[in-house]
């Protein structure tokens, strides 16, 4: 039987959250007329099948555009430079027709990232269960049965949405931290969507520190997902990851070391199934990492950090098709751009 959150949390349909409200009106730019909530309100006024269709041709026509000499240098076209960057050192040795290849397929996935972000909260339970299909999670599910909360390390890679929604659903309470974005409707609309699909997201900054009431979470069972293939501007450490040296967060890490729980890793990809709306589902492993237990409390998080690193790397050295990160991640980066 699923655990469904205890919170309750508010159903949102038609436009996102936030459009009209608290700051809709204020500051320089309309923030209420920001593209991307405006892209969000047509994602969710269309029909999906269009929706999907549109967000294919925006990728490849960005991919397309990635190739023309006069535009590869575009201030605009810098988060693909840097996508591609991270791919290489997914992918080392890859040659240039398999490098771009590897892009297109990335930005087509980050593509159904937005298209299924923009429409999950308008989803019914059931799709919501159906869009996430979950590979090794008898050990996490153990641990929240005993009563047990769980971190759980995730890198930007398939849709982390989709998966707290069904965590949400079926595992556990879902808390989260979420980095505050500009201007603060666009914030307040990422974090009322989530709400409105079970998952409590507290601020990373600009608030009262989240690790407290993270703790007090996980002692009461629930499952805390954090972001970590990347330095999110808090605790950060330097490790091992795909042939180079990155600094990433340690949230994770740290989280589980205070709270004394297990801690996972989950390796996150899409699938193909001809059944689902759009013709795929986003799927993950969870995999536990054993956590350090000797030494200062810095260097058994360092420890455990490089641990979740591996899993990681490893992880996206078998999916890096779904890895979205258009930032930097390698200190040393390996190989070319595409």
């Amino acid at each position: 039987m699923s655990r469904r959150t205890s919170r309750r949390t508010s159903r949102r349909t038609g436009r996102p959250a936030g459009a009209r409200g608290r700051g809709a009106g204020r500051g320089r730019g309309r923030p209420g007329r920001h593209p991307l909530l405006l892209a969000w309100r047509a994602a969710r006024a269309l029909p999906e099948p269009v929706v999907r269709g549109v967000a294919a041709a925006v990728a490849d026509g960005l991919w397309a555009a990635s190739a023309v000499p006069g535009l590869r240098g575009a201030a605009a076209l810098s988060g693909l430079r840097v996508l591609a960057e991270n791919l290489a050192a997914a992918r080392p040795g890859a040659d240039r027709r398999t490098s771009r290849l590897l892009l297109r397929a990335a930005l087509r996935s980050y593509a159904r990232y937005w298209v299924g972000f923009f429409r999950l909260d308008g989803w019914d339970e059931q799709r919501r269960r159906t869009a996430y299909r979950p590979h090794g999670f008898e050990g996490l599910r153990a641990e929240l049965a005993a009563g047990r909360g769980v971190v759980v390390a995730l890198s930007h890679s398939a849709s982390w949405d989709v998966a707290g929604a069904y965590a949400a659903l079926e595992l556990a309470p879902v808390t989260t931290v979420a980095e505050r974005v500009e201007p603060a409707v666009v914030y307040d609309a990422f974090v009322a969507a989530r709400a409105a699909v079970g998952v409590e997201a507290l601020p990373l900054t600009g608030g009262s520190p989240p690790l407290p009431r993270l703790v007090r979470r996980l002692r009461a069972g629930g499952m805390v997902p954090l972001l970590v293939d990347r330095d999110l501007g808090g605790a950060a450490v330097e490790v091992d990851l795909l042939g180079g040296r990155a600094r990433v967060a340690s949230g994770a890490a740290a989280l589980a070391d205070v709270a004394g729980c297990a801690l996972f890793a989950l390796e996150s990809w899409d699938e193909r199934d001809p059944a689902a709306p759009g013709g795929w589902v986003v799927a993950g492993r969870a995999h536990l990492v054993e956590r350090a237990t000797e030494g200062t409390r810095a260097e058994r998080v360092a420890v455990t950090t490089q641990r979740v690193a591996d899993v990681l790397g490893a992880a996206l050295a078998r999916h890096p098709q779904d890895w979205h990160v258009l930032q930097p991640v390698l200190l040393t980066p390996q190989g070319g751009a595409a």
